[in-house]
């Protein structure tokens, strides 16, 4: 009993010492591996492989930003230019910068050169730079000396009326007149107003249907001869703005021009140009006398405009380079001559290759327009550039 006593008191002994040896292990520092930071205890899922994991597609590196180019001159052209007869100052600000519409922000007026505003056939346009930024002036006509110093001892020389010969020049128009000349002629757009006050067809001459090139025609009231000259029109389409769904005016079909021949109400007139029949009930529009002033300086409006085109010239519906168009935004929204838009082309519609449904393609830049006559809810401009084929509703920017 003494015994089995003994035996079961060192038993206990022993194993009160093994106890003590494990605590004692396991409470002395182990030397930590080079693997990396200790990290708190992630789930399991979440723990990172140290070794490469093999046959893993890599991940994409983020698209590098735009970084826009800090020089707005294009690159290998000359310090100088000579303005040439036909240049537009669309053409001189193109050739010197990649953004025509940035002109104004390097323009810089000599007020020693004669109207130092408009630039002449002759003159030389210099590119200089200053605290490292461009600068564009007129340097002086071409061959001409620079004028003379002021003096003050000036002699007095009484001189006899004579008659001197001089060959004028005319300053360049900032885009070519040719190409907005069938807006001079006619209009494309007739607002209430326009329909409410126009004289109007009451009769062809022997009572006909229709009349044409040198006939006779009745319309009523012409009162006045200041204006001998008319376009005859129909009212057409209606324009509705596309986003807002506000009434823009009427479409005006053009079918030919008459001459007064006599005032009265009605009066009597001959059609010299048709290019349709002409009927009673159509209208008699002036031709456009008003001298569209076409020195003004390209750039971007000073408010953001988003719009679209809504009609273009001789009923065309695919638009390219010195196009008159018509868009959907006018004074009303800022706009004023010689502002540059973008114009951009809505997104193709494609048929996804995994599925079947369809997916829009971002818009695309496909050219510059710019505006040369803003009435108070539509603008008239013309296309400058066209990099793609351009339609009617295509969106139209502020650059």
């Amino acid at each position: 009993m003494i015994q089995n006593k003994s035996i079961r008191i060192n038993l206990s002994l022993v194993l009160a010492l093994c106890f003590m040896s494990l605590v004692a292990c396991s409470g002395s520092p182990k030397k930590q591996e080079a693997a990396g930071p200790v990290v708190d205890s992630p789930p399991p899922e979440e723990l990172v492989r140290s070794e490469p994991i093999e046959n893993s597609d890599p991940v994409p590196a983020a698209p590098e930003p735009d970084v826009p180019d800090a020089s707005p001159i294009n690159e290998g052209i000359p310090d100088r230019y000579v303005v040439r007869k036909g240049d537009t100052l669309w053409d001189i600000s193109s050739h010197f910068l990649k953004d025509p519409w940035l002109w104004p922000e390097v323009w810089h007026v000599n007020p020693k050169i004669r109207n130092p505003h408009l630039i002449y056939p002759g003159d030389v346009i210099a590119l200089t730079w200053q605290d490292g930024k461009p600068r564009i002036t007129i340097e002086g006509a071409e061959g001409e000396p620079p004028p003379p110093p002021p003096s003050t001892n000036l002699n007095t020389v009484k001189l006899s009326p004579t008659a001197r010969e001089q060959q004028l020049k005319r300053a360049i128009d900032t885009i070519p007149k040719s190409a907005i000349s069938v807006f001079l002629t006619r209009p494309f757009i007739l607002d209430e107003a326009a329909i409410d006050n126009a004289p109007y067809i009451v009769s062809n001459y022997g009572n006909n249907v229709i009349s044409g090139k040198g006939k006779k025609i009745y319309v009523r009231p012409i009162l006045d001869s200041s204006v001998i000259t008319f376009n005859v029109v129909r009212k057409g389409r209606k324009y509705i703005d596309p986003d807002s769904k506000e009434f823009l005016g009427y479409e005006a079909i053009n079918l030919g021009r008459a001459r007064l021949q006599k005032l009265g109400d009605p009066a009597t007139m001959i059609v010299t140009t048709a290019y349709r029949e002409i009927l009673k009930g159509d209208m008699l529009i002036p031709v456009e006398t008003e001298e569209v002033d076409l020195n003004f300086f390209p750039r971007a409006p000073e408010r953001d405009v988003a719009g679209r085109i809504i009609s273009v010239a001789n009923a065309l519906q695919k638009v390219g380079q010195y196009d008159i168009v018509v868009i959907n935004k006018g004074s009303d929204d800022g706009l004023e001559p010689g502002h540059v838009l973008e114009i951009h082309q809505q997104g193709d519609l494609v048929r996804s290759p995994r599925g079947r449904h369809k997916i829009r393609l971002p818009e695309e830049r496909a050219g510059l327009l710019m505006i040369f006559k803003p009435n108070k809810t539509i603008s008239y401009a013309l296309v400058m550039e066209a990099f793609n084929e351009l339609a009617v509703y295509d969106y139209v920017y502020s650059p």
